[in-house]
């Protein structure tokens, strides 16, 4: 049953008297949740779900072209029926921006749960790419495949850890149980088709799409070679052999053609996104960016916690995060090299705060942590967040990064009662013994 016929079974469970309350008070949804709150009865939850089907579609959408919208919006809907179950109004949240958060937080983790049969874990995935592009790099050099010790000599980790990364990729490749057995007497290292390792029919059909697309804007040798390499499975000697070239001027048109692909893809990204901002839209709650919430959130959150400074006699306290240098990243690599920079950080931020604290957008390239019922003790939770973060930044850029990571901090009512005296306060400024996070770490 589609959408539109839930919706109608919906409306015909109700009855007169309850759609004749609906229609009385169909521009005041936030009242039919308090309403909920005080009395759950089902009729209510139904006018609920039909209220706010919109906010749910609309955030699915945002995910659109990963998997199907009908899918994404029924894991949608059941984050709506959490945020409903869960919401208390004594917070002071709206539960517009509650359920929000509740319904892009269900679409993510059923995407994240889908994503593999088998979850790697984030380091051995980093571990694995820096394994690889180093093979990949001395192949190019030498001329023939490195072997485990000179792979690992230029990642400067052991030369088990090179082994044991090479048979966990081959213990997570899944296999049809319907595939012959094929004899693989071909000599190659596991490095060789790390980027292979996915098949094709686990790709979205949106992004088959948008993936053939791109190869045909490529030549005609670059699209032969990286349909050999990446969809046949060759080896760069058979696909040199089948060629009539040399291995080097294989290895060069495969990373030529990565090249193109991905700034390809990126622009196609770029101008998907100025297309969806010329989109008119009500302000959001959610940075689309980085899945933490906006700086429009932000200054109501802050406004709502000095608010009951002033009345309970509560404390609050912001931190605010900004790096100095991403402007010359982007110049040096490109406006997406600082978008992924800024996800990466909202990720690392999510995972090292309090599950009270509440992390946000601020500024260009800045963030911001609420900290409610917080007052002596921010100063100790900047000096872990400082901490932690600088001790990932050496690990996310290197250790001879030139970014600089400054941090600053503002308790209320200590540092002041009103938002625009506690932002003054905590603006993350440079001091004489300010250091790069890489000298720092």
């Amino acid at each position: 049953m589609g959408k539109a016929g839930r919706r109608k079974g919906l409306r015909q469970d109700i009855d007169g008297a309850n759609m004749s309350e609906a229609i009385a008070r169909k521009n005041d949804a936030e009242a039919l949740v308090l309403d909920y709150v005080q009395n759950p009865r089902p009729d209510l939850k139904d006018l609920i779900i039909l209220q706010y089907a919109g906010l749910v579609e609309r955030i699915a959408r945002r995910f659109s072209g990963v998997e199907p919208i009908e899918d994404l919006a029924q894991v949608g809907y059941i984050g709506l029926l959490n945020a409903l179950s869960k919401f208390d109004p004594a917070n002071g949240v709206r539960f517009n921006t509650y359920a929000t958060h509740l319904v892009a937080g269900e679409i993510k983790h059923y995407l994240r749960d889908k994503s593999q049969i088998i979850r790697h874990p984030a380091w051995v995935q980093e571990l694995r790419h820096r394994l690889n592009k180093a093979a990949l790099e001395l192949q190019v050099e030498l001329g023939r495949q490195p072997t485990d010790r000179e792979v690992a000599e230029a990642c400067k980790v052991s030369e088990q850890a090179v082994r044991e990364v090479a048979a966990t990729q081959e213990l997570l490749r899944v296999t049809s149980l319907d595939a012959p057995i094929v004899e693989d007497d071909d000599g190659d290292t596991d490095f060789d088709k790390l980027d292979s390792s996915d098949s094709a029919s686990s790709v979205s059909l949106e992004d088959r799409v948008v993936l053939e697309s791109a190869i045909q804007q490529l030549r005609e040798l670059e699209r032969e070679v990286v349909v050999m390499f990446h969809f046949d499975s060759l080896n760069q000697t058979e696909i040199a052999a089948r060629l009539g070239i040399s291995c080097n001027y294989v290895s060069h048109i495969l990373r030529q053609s990565m090249s193109k692909l991905r700034k390809i893809l990126v622009s196609e990204e770029e101008a998907d996104l100025e297309l969806r901002a010329d989109m008119p839209a009500e302000p959001a709650v959610i940075d689309p960016l980085t899945g933490i919430y906006s700086e429009r959130y932000f200054l109501g959150r802050l406004t709502e916690e000095t608010h009951r400074v002033s009345a309970d006699g509560r404390q609050c306290a912001v931190v605010r995060i900004d790096f100095h240098g991403l402007k010359a990243m982007a110049s040096f690599y490109g406006d997406s090299s600082v978008r992924d920079f800024l996800a990466d950080v909202a990720d690392c931020l999510k995972s090292i705060v309090r599950s009270v604290d509440v992390v946000c957008r601020f500024g260009e390239h800045g963030f911001a942590v609420v900290l409610p019922n917080t007052g002596s003790a921010a100063a100790v939770v900047r000096q872990r967040l400082e901490q932690r973060l600088r001790a990932w930044l050496v690990g996310r850029v290197g250790p001879n990064g030139a970014l600089h990571l400054l941090l600053g901090h503002a308790v209320a009512p200590d540092d002041g009662r009103s938002v625009e005296r506690l932002l003054k306060v905590s603006t993350p400024l440079s001091s004489d013994d300010e250091t790069s996070y890489a000298r720092a770490a």
